[in-house]
């Protein structure tokens, strides 16, 4: 499967352009279907200017946040 091929998809679906910045959150079956795997719960940014995913949660009641994966599409 072409998971990078999916993320840029997903990317010209969401903001019209595979090199636009998406973040939110996403199910864990959807992040199955993106990128073949569940990163965890938290904040996906999704970067296709540099090709990017990245995974942060929350830490230290909130204030503060830590990126717990950082992954090129390439690795996906």
């Amino acid at each position: 499967m072409d998971y990078a091929a999916n993320l840029a998809l997903f990317l010209t679906e969401r903001k019209g352009s595979c090199l636009a910045t998406w973040s939110g959150r996403l199910p864990a079956d959807e992040q199955r279907a993106l990128f073949g795997r569940f990163l965890g719960k938290g904040k996906i940014w999704i970067d296709g200017a540099a090709e990017t995913v990245e995974h942060w949660r929350k830490t230290g009641f909130g204030l503060d946040g830590e990126c717990t994966a950082s992954l090129s599409w390439k690795s996906i």
